[in-house]
């Protein structure tokens, strides 16, 4: 019986990508219908801890996900990771409307299912982020058709989103209880940052100023606090990050995605963001001497 309630809902859910894949309004509304429903801590005002999901995507709907007359898709890789993202948090969610048992599901749905169930920042961040890296891994293909910049990018986006989770799984290295209070998702730190305009990129591709700030060639200011985020806070814990998170998330498979202590998503070869500035290597210098 179980096997056919999931096979229902997977066709469900095939249709319901079908709808919305060309349609990035639809793949917004799905997301806030999605946390008014199974989200507790919703409300009214907002999406509970739906808000940094939702954020975020406000950002993808403008950069990549809205399309030209002619256009089908601006990036395969960003639209099919989000697609894939939407089916996973659906399917964990209609098992459990339908009572299909958990084990059945991928891991990211029975984060999902828990996640439903109790609601707070750890199981977000494990149902959110295990999604995210399940994704990444399905579309190694569409990533490496994306060009070195933004390869690069993807790789920022997601050490950035394992270290938004240690920082909410109160690890040391990630600013202890201060960062749990940061990270929350249901606070606005995340809308916060997805509009600074040097945080994320507001291009497809990205024009060259952006790709300065990308490898801290850029002289802004907010672009320089990013690279000292990046690699002077994040960076030195690529290695203890990456391994923390493929026990959290359930996906042993997250470890590759780092070679020689480097992001190497999608291809293996580690990715470079470029000559760091003499801050950067002097703050770096301070951080050693003092043990961190």
């Amino acid at each position: 019986m179980g096997d056919v309630r999931l096979h229902e809902v997977k066709k469900e859910l095939k249709q319901l990508l079908e709808s919305i894949k060309y349609n990035p309004d639809a793949r917004l509304k799905s997301r806030e219908v999605y946390y008014k429903k199974y989200d507790k801590t919703s409300s009214e005002e907002g999406y509970g801890y739906g808000n940094s999901e939702l954020a975020f995507l406000k950002w993808e709907l403008d950069r990549v996900l809205r399309i030209d007359d002619g256009q089908e898709v601006k990036s395969e890789w960003w639209s099919e990771i989000n697609l894939r993202f939407i089916y996973l948090s659906e399917l964990g969610a209609k098992a459990k409307e339908r009572g299909i048992v958990k084990s059945e599901l991928p891991i990211p749905s029975q984060f999902w299912y828990e996640f439903i169930e109790n609601p707070n920042e750890t199981s977000w961040y494990k149902a959110h982020n295990s999604s995210i890296i399940n994704a990444y891994l399905r579309h190694v293909d569409l990533a490496k058709k994306e060009s070195s910049f933004e390869q690069i990018f993807i790789n920022i986006v997601l050490y950035r989103l394992l270290f938004a989770q240690a920082m909410v799984e109160g690890k040391g290295f990630a600013f202890g209880r201060l960062g749990k209070i940061f990270a929350n998702p249901n606070g606005g730190a995340v809308n916060l940052i997805t509009q600074m305009e040097d945080f994320y990129p507001a291009n497809y591709p990205m024009i060259q100023e952006e790709i300065n700030d990308l490898l801290g060639k850029s002289h802004c200011l907010s672009a320089l606090g990013m690279k000292l985020l990046d690699d002077v806070i994040i960076e030195p814990e690529f290695f203890q990050l990456y391994q923390d998170a493929s026990k959290w998330n359930k996906e042993p498979q997250l470890v590759s995605l780092l070679v020689e202590n480097k992001p190497a998503y999608p291809d293996g070869v580690p990715k470079s963001e470029g000559e760091k500035k003499w801050l950067v290597k002097f703050l770096l210098r301070i951080r050693n001497f003092f043990g961190k």
